[in-house]
C-alpha cells in the first residue's frame, strides 16, 4: 500500500513539475488530475503506514 502511495505521489509531482517547467501546457483537467493523484497517494501511503503499526 505504501509503494502504491509513493508511485501515485511521484507521478503527480512529475506531472505538476512538467506543467511548471512548460513541457506540457497546463490545463484545468490536468491540474485536477495531478492534485487528485497527489491526494490519493498521500491517503494510500498513510493507510499503509497505519496498517503496519
Amino acid at each position: 500500500m505504501r509503494t502504491l502511495g509513493l508511485l501515485l505521489m511521484l507521478s503527480a509531482l512529475a506531472m505538476l513539475m512538467a506543467m511548471v517547467v512548460g513541457t506540457i501546457d497546463p490545463e484545468l483537467w490536468q491540474s485536477l488530475l495531478s492534485y487528485g493523484l497527489l491526494f490519493a497517494g498521500v491517503f494510500c501511503f498513510t493507510a499503509g503506514v497505519i496498517r503496519n503499526h
